[in-house]
């Protein structure tokens, strides 16, 4: 989960070009097992932008390097806000 929210972090403060923080984190369902060994992908989506916040879907995927098999491991979207030096809200545009 740690992997998820540093990845929607990553794409709401280089797309607001500010500062942002987790609001919702919507519903993550766990598909199947990370193993250790696997390497993993993250995708995050930009796909609504909003006057302070942004939604943003995150796909996890992983691959067994020996097997070579890739799997869906997990999804979901969070909301991050967009905010100030003060701790407040702010416009994205």
């Amino acid at each position: 989960m740690k992997w998820i929210d540093e990845v929607a972090y990553a794409l709401a403060v280089r797309y607001a070009r500010k500062n942002c923080v987790t609001k919702f984190v919507d519903d993550i369902e766990f598909l199947k097992a990370i193993h250790i060994g696997d390497l993993v992908f993250l995708t995050a989506t930009l796909i609504e932008v909003g006057n302070t916040s942004m939604r943003i879907h995150v796909e996890v995927q992983s691959e067994n390097l020996i097997e070579q098999v890739k799997k869906e491991n997990c999804a979901c979207d969070i909301v991050f806000v967009a905010i100030d030096q003060d701790g407040n809200k702010t416009t994205i545009k």
